[in-house]
C-alpha cells in the first residue's frame, strides 16, 4: 500500500511550500502535480514577491547569476484615475523572478527535503473507510488510475480546486467552482518604450479604478502593464483601452501578451475537515486590493504545518476538530482584514473617475492608510471616519460626488464594519459553525461581489449578463 502522512495536489508555490515544511519535519509527503515537468506553471513568465516575505517564509531568494532570477525594484504606489496623488506604503523591496523556474527550485527544494514528486498526474476522487472519512485519494497517470493513502489530502491545486470541489456536501468545507463573477482574469502586455531616454519606473503603479499596473518586466526599457477584471479577458482588454488613454505613457511596442486567472472572492469559511485541508488559491486567500495570492497563502500554510506537524507528531487523528484552529488562527492573522476590506473597496470602486480623483486629492477612502499597505490590515479609527465623512460631505455639497456613489461608500464601510464584527465571533470550535455560516452567508449574499461593480453597458455590449 502507498502510505503517505501528506498528500498533496498541486505543485506551485503553496503546494511546494508546504511539502517542503513538512518533510522538513520528517513526515512522509508525496506531491502530485497534473502538468508534466517542462509545463508547470507556464501562464506567466515573471512573477513578483515582497522580499521581506520571502525572508520571512524561508524562500529562496535567487542569485543575480541563477536562471530563475529576475530583478528587485521598489514597491509601487497606487494612483488615481489619471496618475496623480500617489499613495506611498512603506518602502520594500521586490523581487522579479521567472515562475517556471522558481517553481523547478521549489519542487527541488521539496525533494531534497524528503518529498517525492510526481508529474503528469492529476487528482482524481477522494478514498474513504467505511466511516466515510478520508483515507487517501486516486489520482490518472498516462498508465491509468493509481491510488494512495494518506492521514491528509491538501487542495493546492488553485482555482479549478480539483479535491475541494469533490467534498461530499456534507463538509464544512465549500465544494462549488468559482464561476467568471469570481475571478480575475488578467492579462499583462509586454511593453518596450521606444525612447531609450524615458525612464520606465517612473510609471510603475497601480491603478485601482481599472484594476490595472505598471510593474517591472527585467527589460530596462520596458514594463509590465496590467489589466485584470472579472467576467472574462475581453472586459479586461476593453478597461485598458480607458487606462492607456487617461494614464498618458510615451510610445511603446507591445513585445507579448501573457493571459492568466487568479482567484478574486472571499476566503472560504472554513478550509478544513477531517483529513483535508484547502490551502492557496482554492481556498481564495489573495489580497482584495491587488490579487495577489503566494505570500498571503503561505499565512495560512505557515500555520497549517504547525497545527498539522504536532498532531501528527502526538500521533493524534487529524479530524476537523484538531485541525479547527487552523481556521481559528488565520482568520486572526489575515482572514478578517482582507474580507472586512471587501466591502468598502466594492463601494469605492462605484466612483467614477473624476470622484475618484476628488477622494484620491483629499487622501479619503482612497487614502495612505488604506491603500498604502495594499491592504495587509484594515484599522480605521473614529477619527479616520470622522474625517473621511467631512470630506464626503463636502464632496456632495460642490458636486464633486453624486449622491449614489456616496450611498455606496457608506453602505460599503458599514458593511466592512459587520464582516469584521463576525469575523471576530469566529467560532472556537465546529460545534458553532454552522449557526455562524448562516449569519456570514446572509451578509455575503447582501455584499455580493467585485463583479457587481462592472460596467452593465459594456458587459451588454460583450455579450455577458449581469
Amino acid at each position: 500500500m502507498n502510505q503517505y502522512d501528506i498528500l498533496i495536489a498541486g505543485a506551485s508555490t503553496t503546494g511546494s511550500w508546504f511539502a517542503r515544511k513538512m518533510a522538513e519535519q520528517g513526515f512522509k509527503v508525496l506531491l502530485i502535480e497534473k502538468e508534466e515537468q517542462n509545463d508547470v506553471n507556464r501562464d506567466y513568465d515573471i512573477i513578483h514577491f515582497g522580499k521581506e516575505d520571502m525572508e520571512k517564509f524561508g524562500m529562496t531568494i535567487p542569485a543575480v547569476t541563477d536562471k530563475d532570477w529576475g530583478f528587485t525594484f521598489a514597491s509601487s504606489v497606487i494612483y488615481s484615475p489619471y496618475g496623480n496623488h500617489p499613495k506611498i506604503g512603506a518602502p520594500a523591496p521586490v523581487v522579479g523572478v521567472h515562475k517556471h523556474d522558481y517553481i523547478m527550485r521549489m519542487n527541488e527544494e521539496a525533494k531534497n527535503a524528503g518529498a517525492e514528486i510526481i508529474y503528469g498526474a492529476a487528482f482524481d476522487d477522494f478514498i474513504y473507510d467505511e466511516n466515510k472519512r478520508i483515507i487517501g485519494a486516486t489520482y490518472n497517470t498516462k498508465d491509468g488510475k493509481q491510488e494512495v493513502y494518506a492521514k491528509l489530502v491538501a487542495d493546492c491545486t488553485g482555482i479549478p480546486s480539483a479535491a475541494r470541489t469533490k467534498l461530499p456536501d456534507t463538509s464544512v468545507v465549500e465544494n462549488y467552482k468559482l464561476t467568471n463573477k469570481d475571478i480575475f482574469f488578467v492579462v499583462l502586455y509586454y511593453a518596450e518604450y521606444e525612447d531609450k531616454n524615458f525612464k520606465p519606473r517612473s510609471l510603475d503603479g497601480f491603478c485601482m479604478q481599472y484594476k490595472a499596473w505598471s510593474a517591472p518586466s527585467g527589460n530596462e526599457h520596458g514594463a509590465i502593464l496590467g489589466i485584470g477584471a472579472g467576467y472574462g479577458y475581453d472586459y479586461a482588454e476593453e478597461i485598458f483601452k480607458d487606462y492607456s488613454k487617461n494614464i498618458k505613457r510615451p510610445a511603446y511596442r507591445v513585445e507579448k501578451v501573457e493571459k492568466g486567472m487568479t482567484p478574486y472572492h472571499r476566503t472560504l469559511y472554513s478550509c478544513v475537515d477531517d483529513n483535508f485541508i484547502a490551502m492557496g488559491d482554492a481556498a481564495f486567500l489573495t489580497k482584495p486590493t491587488c490579487g495577489e495570492g503566494v505570500t498571503s497563502s503561505l499565512v495560512q500554510a505557515e500555520i497549517a504545518v504547525d497545527v498539522i506537524s504536532k498532531l501528527l507528531k502526538e500521533n493524534k487523528a487529524l479530524t476537523k476538530e484538531a485541525l479547527w484552529p487552523i481556521n481559528c488562527r488565520y482568520m486572526k492573522a489575515q482572514g478578517k482584514d482582507f474580507d472586512s476590506l471587501r466591502p468598502l473597496l466594492f463601494g469605492v470602486i462605484s466612483a467614477d473617475y473624476d470622484e475618484a480623483e476628488y477622494l484620491f486629492a483629499n487622501d479619503c477612502i482612497f487614502s495612505t492608510k488604506i491603500l498604502g499597505g495594499m491592504g495587509e490590515e484594515l484599522d480605521l479609527t473614529a477619527g479616520d471616519i470622522a474625517k473621511m465623512l467631512a470630506v464626503i460631505t463636502k464632496g456632495v455639497a460642490t458636486k464633486k460626488l453624486r449622491g449614489e456613489t456616496v450611498g455606496k461608500i457608506v453602505k460599503g464601510l458599514l458593511q466592512s464594519g459587520k464582516v469584521g464584527k463576525l469575523y471576530d465571533n469566529y467560532p472556537a470550535t465546529p460545534a458553532g459553525f454552522a449557526a455562524w455560516k448562516a449569519q456570514a452567508d446572509a451578509l455575503w449574499d447582501e455584499i455580493g461581489g467585485m463583479a457587481d461593480t462592472c460596467d452593465p453597458a459594456l458587459l451588454k455590449k460583450l455579450g455577458y449578463e449581469k
